[in-house]
Formats: structure tokens, sequence, C-alpha cells
């Protein structure tokens, strides 16, 4: 039985892939529940999503009113996803189809011997396909300085393809982060590493594609800088701010 699985889905101006990903994940976890947080995408994500799905009691669809990050995205779809005591594993990915959901059950189960489990495209028979060079380059020396300041033992920090379990969920306070963006991978991963959580991961193949912009901004690089030196030397959090509502 897998209806004791929630999907976190953040979109934004992802029309062109996420009716796709919700059915690849629905054809291989049929009982498995999806929550796709979109924050108003300009391009029409939830209205395509209400036209597809509008009568499917297995995805909800929660919208935010204004653009507010991928990270606070991921952390109001754990919030709604706990609030289920039946799911007991909570997976998030992207809606643009570079994470195949064939890997969802192999995330799962390393899921069943640590706290959590993450898709990395740094390990041994992973593959990074249509991504530039000169991003490939960048993503690994993000890594090496989440690495030398956090010291997670995972080799991919910036991959939003990972499965947490509840126990390590119900451990941290999803209300009291630094950080909005991408970071905010890092973070969770580094608050139930403080709380003594352990962690494992599975080598995959990341796909880019180009339909989809890259959301990643100057701004976000700037809050992933600041929010590991703020982990590092100040690691109690404050409720710095709000989730889109």
């Amino acid at each position: 039985m897998r209806n004791n699985i929630a999907i976190i889905i953040p979109s934004y101006n992802a029309k062109n892939t996420v009716i796709k990903a919700i059915e690849g994940i629905f054809l291989i976890l049929p009982e498995a529940k999806i929550f796709v947080v979109d924050d108003s995408s300009p391009d029409g994500t939830g209205n395509l999503i209400n036209q597809h799905l509008a009568t499917e009691k297995r995805l909800r669809l929660i919208v935010r009113k204004e653009k507010s990050g991928r990270g606070s995205a991921v952390l109001r779809g754990l919030k709604e996803a706990l609030k289920d005591k039946h799911i007991q594993y909570f997976v998030e990915m992207d809606a643009d189809l570079c994470h195949d959901p064939k890997y969802i059950p192999l995330l799962i189960e390393k899921c069943q011997k640590a706290d959590v489990a993450i898709a990395s495209k740094y390990l041994k028979g992973s593959k990074i396909i249509g991504l530039e060079k000169k991003r490939v380059i960048f993503s690994k020396l993000v890594n090496l300085y989440l690495k030398l300041m956090l010291r997670i033992p995972i080799t991919d920090y910036t991959n939003g393809f990972r499965c947490y379990t509840r126990k390590a969920l119900e451990q941290i306070n999803l209300d009291s982060f630094y950080s909005k963006g991408f970071i905010v991978l890092s973070e969770i991963a580094y608050r139930i590493k403080q709380k003594g959580g352990t962690f494992a991961e599975i080598p995959f193949v990341f796909i880019f594609n180009k339909t989809n912009k890259s959301n990643f901004s100057l701004k976000e690089i700037r809050e992933a800088f600041f929010t590991v030196l703020k982990l590092k030397f100040n690691p109690k959090p404050l409720q710095t701010w709000v989730m889109g509502k």
C-alpha cells in the first residue's frame, strides 16, 4: 500500500510540464497524494491544473497570492501534508520533468532506513543531461561551499528531489526558517542533522528541461550565502518571514 506518501511540487510558470509530472507520479504511485503549491503563475499553471484535474481527489492545489520562493512553497506543502496523520513519507520534486517519478519508490525505500533520502547528481552512476557546462560548474562550486560550511553527509545539497520521514519533519519547526528560496533545501537538511537525523542518497539521471526558465536569481544567491553563515554561527532560527497564503 502506498497511500502513506505525499508528493510536494512547487510550481511557477510550469504549464508545459506540470500535468505530465502529475500523471507520471500517479502512474507509478496511484495511491499517493500530491500537493502542488503554485505562486499564481502568470502562465496559468494553476488554471491548467484545475481544468485537467479539478475532480482528482488525490491532488490538492494550493495557490499563493504572489511569488514567494521555491523553498517557502515546499515548506507550505509540507505543512499541509503533515496534517494528514496517515502520511509517513514526504517527497519533494520539481514540476519541470527534471525529476523522473520512477525514482520515487527508491527514495522511499532508502527512507525506511534513513530520515532523509536525496537523489544526487554527483554520485557514481548519476548523469546530468542538457545542462550547460558553466551551470554544472557553478552548481559544484555552490555544493562545495555548502559542504565546507554545513558538513552534512551528502554529495548534493542543491537538488530538490528528496524524501523525508514524518519523524524528521516533526522534529523541526517549519514556521521558523531564515530563507525562502532554493537554500531552504540545505536549511531543512541542516536542521534535521542538528536533531541527529540520518541521510542516504541514490544516483539518478537529471535531465534539464529547456521549456522552463530557471527562477534562480542573484537575490537567491545572496540569500543562500548569508543563510549559510547564519546557520553556521547562529543556528537557532528566528521567525523571519511569513509563508505566502
